[in-house]
């Protein structure tokens, strides 16, 4: 009997350690994509402190700092996703953690089409995403592709200018001066 609620109480130090590791690297990790700021991590471990029964996340959700949506999606599955071989595009992640709507992508996505401009740059563009935010996703799950340009198809935007040029100037042999 002793053993057992030996056992018992080492599980729930265990449960409460992990909790508390998992809720400051989900405030780590919620800082760090400019979602909340070091006040409201704060606030909210000390809130944790008085309402054991309700996540780190729970609290700023109820606060009113984040949706539900992205505190759970942040504490449930962004670690996971960033070691996944597969990989989606950005508006699939922003939208999965609750940070645009479908309507949200969707008015994203018929802007791109009409100012070639990668779909980060035109959520931060229409103001629904800070820049912070969308460096934190293209750093942590398209690390490379963080570091091109904001306009989409660069080589192939300057191929079809050539292109069209070449098209609309005169030959070469005009050009020259008679002799």
């Amino acid at each position: 009997q002793q053993y057992r609620k030996f056992l018992l109480i080492e599980y729930i130090k265990k449960v409460t350690y992990m909790e508390s590791t998992n809720s400051n690297l989900l405030g780590e990790t919620l800082y760090q994509a400019g979602l909340i700021s070091n006040t409201q991590i704060e606030t909210a471990l000390a809130d944790r402190q008085d309402s054991s029964y309700l996540r780190v996340g729970e609290i700023m959700a109820l606060r009113g700092w984040i949706e539900q949506k992205t505190a759970d999606f942040f504490a449930e599955e962004w670690h996971v996703l960033l070691n996944q071989a597969e990989k989606y595009p950005l508006g699939y992640y922003l939208e999965r953690s609750g940070l645009l709507t479908q309507e949200q992508t969707e008015s994203i996505l018929e802007e791109q089409k009409k100012i070639w401009v990668k779909f980060g740059s035109v959520a931060v563009l229409q103001g629904i995403l800070a820049q912070e935010t969308v460096d934190f996703f293209l750093n942590n799950l398209f690390p490379l592709e963080s570091l091109d340009s904001a306009l989409i198809g660069k080589k192939d935007l300057i191929s079809k200018v050539e292109m069209e040029s070449e098209q609309t100037s005169p030959p070469a042999e005009t050009l020259q001066p008679e002799s």
